[in-house]
């Protein structure tokens, strides 16, 4: 009976020793796993920082592009219009404006009726002179 207890507790321990065995191996599994989860988050922050610097770059880039379009099509744009004689189209109309202004001052009421007066009394002047035929 002895021994039949002595198996008895052998096959316990037995199975006590390949239970902390698996416990042991789940362990290292466990760590194992927490170790590749944690190098999976190191690399997805990795790999978030260098496509949030892309984003950055990229960014830029377009901006930069955007304003040299604009600054070649302002460009071009004068070009257009110098092509097209607006600047001078421009410079004229200013021109006919200073024409007109200039016009309304000498066409004005006082101005006529002085010059009117100025050449009525020319006119008298030079009938009243005697011409000198000879």
């Amino acid at each position: 009976m002895a021994e039949m207890l002595t198996d008895l507790l052998n096959s316990i321990y037995k199975r006590i020793a390949q239970l902390g065995q698996a416990i042991q191996g789940l362990k290292t599994s466990m760590d194992g796993l927490n170790q590749n989860i944690e190098q999976k988050i190191i690399n997805l922050n990795e790999k978030l920082k260098e496509f949030s610097e892309e984003i950055d770059v990229t960014q830029n880039k377009h901006i930069g592009v955007l304003k040299e379009i604009g600054e070649s099509t302002k460009n071009e744009l004068k070009k257009i219009q110098e092509g097209l004689g607006l600047e001078a189209l421009s410079t004229l109309i200013s021109n006919l404006q200073e024409f007109e202004r200039l016009s309304s001052e000498i066409l004005n009421q006082d101005t006529v009726n002085l010059l009117l007066s100025e050449a009525i009394t020319s006119v008298k002047e030079l009938k009243t002179k005697p011409s000198s035929k000879g």
